[in-house]
């Protein structure tokens, strides 16, 4: 057994641990609110669910932008980057789940079934994680269209949005320990 005394409540907030609670909590809105939102039925007119992604983009955009100039400020730049990108990751599977839902509820036959928020939400994530079982199939041009969008948002934008939140993270952090931009790795 080890003889370390447990860390105190002044450790745990020093180390950052409402930062991670509170990303922990941001993720868990995100996947409440998805849940909790009404299906759509299929009535909406498509102009009204184009204008619900473009909104929701620009908001996920501005989150994005707001969480970089947050990174630079933060006091553990490294592990709000990380947060970060769990929550950019989260929030974006949940766009496309909405816009998979949508599309299903618009019309039955853009998949081989007809998906509901869990359907929605898992199709979601075998398409970004590139897995891909085939259980759930795209039948439709419009749907083929929001898959391979998905695929290249998953590909190129969250690669470029790593990249981007890790150095804005490494940059702090170096900037915080004093450490020249010639020393590698995260302090």
């Amino acid at each position: 057994m080890s003889d370390r005394p447990l860390p105190t409540t002044r450790h745990l907030m020093r180390a950052g641990l409402p930062g991670v609670v509170g990303g922990v909590a941001v993720i868990a809105a995100l996947l409440g609110l998805y849940l909790v939102l009404p299906e759509p039925t299929g009535d909406e007119a498509p102009w009204m669910v184009f204008v619900s992604i473009v909104v929701t983009a620009v908001i996920y955009s501005a989150g994005a932008v707001w969480s970089l100039l947050y990174i630079t400020r933060a006091r553990h730049p490294v592990r709000v980057g990380f947060i970060t990108l769990a929550v950019m990751v989260t929030a974006l599977v949940v766009i496309f789940a909405l816009t998979y839902l949508s599309l299903s509820a618009e019309d039955a036959s853009n998949f081989n079934v007809p998906l509901d928020k869990i359907d929605s939400l898992y199709f979601t994530m075998t398409i970004l994680s590139t897995v891909g079982f085939g259980d759930i199939v795209a039948s439709s041009n419009p749907a083929r269209i929001a898959v391979m969008i998905q695929m290249v948002v998953g590909l190129t934008l969250l690669t470029a949005l790593a990249r981007v939140v890790l150095e804005a993270a490494r940059r702090a952090a170096r900037k915080r320990y004093g450490l020249d931009d010639g020393q590698a790795g995260f302090p």
